[in-house]
């Protein structure tokens, strides 16, 4: 049921933007991925648990170190069980992420907002700065979003770079200011 339900799902993925994106992460972080061990949750059903530690908390609760359980195993098990949902983040022990997380479920797994689009890489941008772009190289973050919407979030080009291009990677911390003025209240309804 849970392989026909991740078909079904990637089949129909949404884009979503920046507002979208804040509305709906339960936790929005900055991380490094500690371990990522893959086999089958306590139900039985396949699951891979990825341990970060917690650098930097945009939303949710100030936590030291996080574990993200997703549904699919990264390797094939030694029972043959080979799953997977296309399109679902797989982390990297030592490489730094920012992440837009849902809320868990009640058997405790999650997802980035939006599947790949709610997952960055975080890389060196020179001398004291990082960039962040997600898989689709941050496409969507604006859109949708017109002129008066960007204006209402106090997101101009001059003080928001990305606004003028629109897509390609973005310093961490310009994020990290968009997010955190959308979170303040400033946000638009689409």
């Amino acid at each position: 049921c849970l392989a026909i339900a991740g078909v079904t799902w990637c089949s129909s993925l949404v884009p979503v933007n920046l507002p979208e994106m804040v509305r709906q992460a339960d936790r929005i972080v900055v991380v490094t991925a500690v371990s990522e061990p893959t086999g089958r949750h306590e139900r039985g059903i396949p699951a891979t648990v990825t341990t970060f530690k917690v650098s930097q908390v945009l939303k949710g609760a100030h936590l030291a170190r996080l574990e993200v359980k997703q549904f699919g195993v990264t390797e094939v098990q030694p029972d043959g069980l080979a799953a997977w949902i296309d399109g679902m983040p797989r982390y990297q022990a030592g490489s730094e992420y920012l992440l837009f997380l849902k809320p868990d479920s009640v058997f405790g797994f999650t997802m980035p907002v939006g599947a790949f689009q709610g997952t960055f890489d975080v890389k060196p941008a020179g001398p004291g700065k990082k960039a962040i772009v997600n898989s689709i190289g941050n496409a969507n973050l604006l859109r949708g979003l017109e002129t008066e919407d960007l204006a209402r979030l106090g997101l101009t080009p001059e003080s928001f770079p990305f606004v003028s291009r629109g897509r390609g990677p973005m310093h961490l911390d310009e994020m990290t200011r968009m997010v955190e003025r959308h979170s303040a209240g400033q946000g638009v309804s689409r």
